[in-house]
């Protein structure tokens, strides 16, 4: 039976692994980890390691420096596993527990690296941190692989050395080293650094209710037994503290600390500061837009409603709108950012926001919000196959789901719950990632399920949920015989309900059905947005909507860097892009033999410039898809006469009305370019058509067109040629080529013939301006150059003393004069361009337009809902707000009182009441994760006593800071 459980292990890994994104090994690690962009695995290797907490770190609740003694050694326990090495990183997995026990070290926070000087292990490194912890790190393997090892790591060390430099002023930053400085080096008057707004505002929530000193002397012990900051050893228990709860405080580093935004800080010092700088004064549409809705962020937080928290909330937004200008500002990304900003400072916040939107919600603040748009459809997917009785019936009564839950996706529960609740939401988010969302939101259904039932329509229902949110932290059970019972608030009931029932809702389920409704989805955004871009067209006069859907086509097609439906990438056309675009619809610019020629590569590239030029209206560089539209409608007009006109203003590009010598010469370039197709034979015009006819005309005259014995006269498509009539192809191309280069001869002469001469104010002699005073000069070279310079006199395209121009009028009259060139201006040009023929990748799926239209239909209710809703919360805690600004002023609100009251929460050396431990024995709160094994693993422990370094060894120093 082994055989066939591991048989079936692996194909279900095979089949997650076909529905999930195709990444290679680096970017898994990176997103696994949350590592900074340029990361990669450089060396990995199997070892045993041990993590020995500092020393000199005092311990209070007595479980562990306390029993090292001489009759009791303290030991420390050995994990087993794998220890990877990136470039600013060293990262060990735990080969029994690879969710819940990993550590990420930056590389930064070492201090000193050397061989251990046990006997029990010939490859043993005693790492030693900045904190004064230290890891034992035993290679399994063989030798030389532990030596390449490190090898890789000594080098990396030594060039990071820079950056290790900055490591003692980012720590000042970090509030877990101001409890360390405080609580074990007994700094008395040492300052926490400056975080969130909650240190001059208050944080949302009553500290005494909440526990926070209980929670704070949580994380203080695990501090000092697993490290912290940039060099932290993530456990069961790391986990468990944050579905306890994490302390204000706290909370900002945490959250940096999960989301991996803290390496990205250290990695980019100065860079937020840089920015703001750089950008400063500069308009956008994105900056706008910050601004009419910096008011109607969490409006009940009182920071919100003075100019502090508005500054900081402003200047977080417009830094990521020029950090990512594809992204710029997306609804709802005031809320969550103000959400931040309450417990960290502006860079951890602009950090923090950063990762956000690129690894936890990619896609939830993009342009066309496709990430939403998907995760709602899959979130209704978890709803119809966990609870298909709740699904029937709101598709029965018509209830539209996602204008109750996109709220809660789009800005992460900020706007729909309590904020002391909403926070412990985002640190099981920052935690787990984007299932969250979806376990909580289903847990929050299933509560509500009952009462939903009973609901007819989509206000009964959003009423109910809205009710709900009002009450979580009133009783769940308040009929209860048992108090215990009686005491589990409606909020524990939902991080149970969503963590325990629903912990089937794992990574690899949201990505399958990512996948499978991904292409759909992306299909409909960009039947949407073609859709509407369509109805916004400017006028056109020759151009069909068919004609116009397949420019639209063919433009996106071509402009790779554009994804229509996530929004991202400029949506201009550029020169060579705008080449590639008339290579797909026009004959004349399609590739063909004479490219190869440098001249005539030249002359397609000016002249195809001059039309750029002529179509750029906004003079930026870069058409728009409205700009090529136009000018293809210009070329499509079947008036000889205004294409004429349009092609001499083509040239006319100062507007006098006059084309000079210059522009003559390069008009008549032009014309041999657009004439090419037909000058080398791969097309055929009508005058050629006629030709080919007349010939044959005697023979199809001969052949009868009425069937004798049928009676009925045949079409035009039946007459075919008669039997032995073929046609000399060379002779027509040669007829056709001969035409169209006496075509190009004669306009020449007769633009110059025509012309116009300016007077000039004084005859230029050309021979006294050329020749130098040399008197040495011999006579034969002076009789030379006077008979060039007197041909040139005699060719009056070439005479510089007489400069001539043509005008519209004489331009207008050579073309009619030429029946080759009259017939391209009428007829033969428009024909060259195609725009009546799709591609395959603009093929439009007709199918799923209906159900797009109710998507998009929807998407507009829920975006007034929330706006609507938005607004409400602003109007109904104006007045709560007002009246705490009239009892405590921004400088009442940092009260001496306060504060000191706060700053006991940081004492953690003083008796405490065991508080902490009851939070640890809390059954409620103790779920356990999806990953997380019947029984804990057996793990050995090593004596501590045989890591200590001897005095006077000759050991090997690999590397000291």
């Amino acid at each position: 039976m082994s055989f066939f459980t591991s048989l079936r292990e692996k194909t279900l890994d095979k089949i997650s692994e076909s529905f999930t994104p195709v990444l290679t090994r680096d970017e898994k690690f990176k997103l696994e980890y949350k590592l900074p962009p340029g990361e990669a695995i450089i060396d990995d290797i199997n070892a045993d390691l041990s993590f020995i907490p500092a020393k000199n770190a005092p311990s209070t609740d007595k479980n562990f420096w306390e029993k090292n003694t001489p009759q009791e050694p303290a030991t420390a326990i050995i994990f087993s596993g794998k220890i990877y090495l990136t470039n600013h990183f060293i990262l060990f997995k735990d080969i029994f527990d690879q969710s819940c026990s990993t550590l990420v070290l930056n590389i930064s926070t070492v201090k000193r690296v050397e061989r251990s000087p046990s006997e029990s292990y010939s490859s043993t490194l005693l790492i030693t941190l900045y904190s004064g912890s230290q890891l034992l790190v035993q290679f399994i393997g063989l030798k030389y692989r532990a030596e390449q090892f490190c090898d890789a790591l000594k080098k990396n060390l030594k060039d990071n050395i820079p950056n290790a430099k900055l490591l003692v002023d980012f720590l000042q930053t970090c509030y877990s080293e101001f409890l360390i400085a405080k609580n074990v080096l007994g700094m008395k008057d040492v300052k926490p650094p400056s975080g969130g707004l909650g240190q001059h505002f208050k944080y949302p929530g009553n500290p005494t209710l909440s526990k926070e000193k209980a929670k704070l002397k949580l994380w203080f012990e695990y501090f000092k037994n697993n490290g912290r900051n940039m060099a932290i050893w993530k456990t069961h228990m790391f986990q468990k503290l944050i579905r306890i709860g994490v302390p204000n405080r706290l909370r900002g580093e945490i959250w940096e600390i999960s989301s991996g935004s803290i390496y990205l800080r250290f990695a980019n010092p100065g860079f937020y500061e840089k920015l703001l700088i750089d950008n400063a004064g500069k308009s956008s549409q994105a900056v706008d837009e910050i601004e009419k809705d910096l008011k109607r962020s969490l409006p009940e937080y009182s920071a919100y409603q003075t100019e502090l928290g508005i500054k900081r909330l402003r200047n977080v937004l417009t830094a990521y709108s020029w950090k990512n200008p594809d992204v710029g500002y997306c609804q709802a990304m005031n809320i969550v950012t103000a959400g931040l900003l309450i417990y960290m400072s502006e860079e951890q916040a602009f950090w923090c926001l950063s990762n956000l939107c690129d690894i936890y919600i990619p896609g939830y603040y993009s342009k066309t919000m496709y990430g939403t748009l998907l995760d709602q459809r899959v979130f209704e997917a978890f709803v119809e196959d966990k609870m298909p009785v709740f699904w029937d019936y709101i598709v029965k009564h018509d209830i539209q789901l996602s204008i109750v839950s996109l709220p809660w996706f789009l800005s992460l529960f900020f706007t729909s719950m309590p904020l002391e609740y909403a926070v412990r939401i985002m640190d099981i988010f920052f935690l787990n990632g984007a299932k969250t969302l979806f376990q909580v939101a289903l847990a929050v259904l299933k509560i509500n399920s009952e009462d939903i039932l009973q609901a007819d329509d989509d206000g009964m229902f959003i009423a109910i949920i809205k009710h709900y949110f009002q009450n979580l932290g009133e009783s769940a059970h308040p009929d209860s015989p048992d108090l215990k019972y009686r005491q589990i608030t409606k909020f524990q009931e939902l991080l149970v309900t969503a963590f325990k029932e629903f912990n089937v809702i794992t990574e690899t389920m949201i990505y399958q059905e990512r996948r499978k409704h991904e292409k759909g989805i992306m299909q409909n955004i960009e039947t949407f947005v073609k859709r509407t871009q369509l109805r916004h067209m400017p006028r056109t006069f020759h151009l069909t909507e068919e004609n116009l859907s397949n420019i639209y086509d063919i433009y996106y097609d071509r402009i790779e860097t554009h994804k229509i439906s996530k929004g991202t990438g400029s949506s201009n056309m550029v020169f060579d892009v705008f080449v590639q675009f008339l290579s797909k619809i026009c004959d004349w610019c399609k590739p063909c033999e004479n490219d190869s020629d440098p001249a005539f590569r030249e002359q397609k590239s000016n002249f195809l410039r001059k039309l750029f030029n002529n179509w750029d209206t906004a003079k930026i560089g870069e058409l728009t898809l409205n700009d090529v539209v136009v000018g293809i409608d210009k070329l499509l007009t079947p008036d000889l006469l205004e294409m004429v006109n349009y092609f001499f203003s083509l040239y006319d590009e100062d507007q006098d009305g006059e084309l000079h010598r210059e522009d003559v010469l390069q008009m008549s370039e032009g014309l041999l370019l657009l004439t090419e197709p037909w000058k080398s034979g791969r097309f055929v015009d009508l005058l050629t058509k006629k030709s080919i006819e007349d010939d044959i005309a005697d023979t199809i005259v001969k052949e009868t067109i009425t069937d004798d014995r049928t009676g009925v006269n045949s079409t035009l498509d039946q007459i075919e040629l008669p039997s032995g009539v073929t046609i000399d192809e060379g002779k027509y191309r040669a007829e056709q080529a001969e035409r169209y280069l006496k075509a190009a001869s004669n306009f020449l002469q007769r633009s110059f013939e025509y012309a116009r001469s300016l007077d000039i104010a004084e005859e230029v002699d050309l021979i006294d301006l050329s020749d130098e005073d040399d008197g040495d000069a011999d006579s034969a070279k002076k009789e030379q150059k006077k008979k060039k310079y007197e041909s040139i006199l005699a060719n009056v395209a070439l005479d510089p003393t007489h400069p001539k121009v043509i005008d519209l009028a004489t331009f207008r009259m050579i073309i009619l004069a030429d029946e080759t060139y009259e017939l391209f201006f009428a007829q033969t040009l428009r024909s060259s361009i195609h725009v009546d023929q799709c591609i395959e990748s603009g093929a439009n799926n007709k199918a799923l337009r209906g159900m797009f239209d109710g998507i998009i239909a929807d998407g507009r209710r829920v975006a007034e809902q929330v706006r609507r809703r938005v607004d409400s919360v602003a109007t109904r805690n104006s007045t709560t707000s007002l009246e705490s600004a009239g009892n405590q002023t921004v400088t009442s609100i940092n009260t001496a009182n306060t504060m000191d009251r706060y700053d006991d929460l940081e004492d953690l050396n003083s008796e405490q009441q065991g508080e902490h431990e009851d939070l640890l024995s809390n059954p409620w709160l103790d779920i356990p994760d999806e990953d997380e094994q019947e029984g804990e693993v057996k793990r050995q422990e090593l004596p501590i006593n045989t890591m200590t370094p001897k005095e006077g060894g000759n050991d090997l120093i690999e590397f000291e800071a």
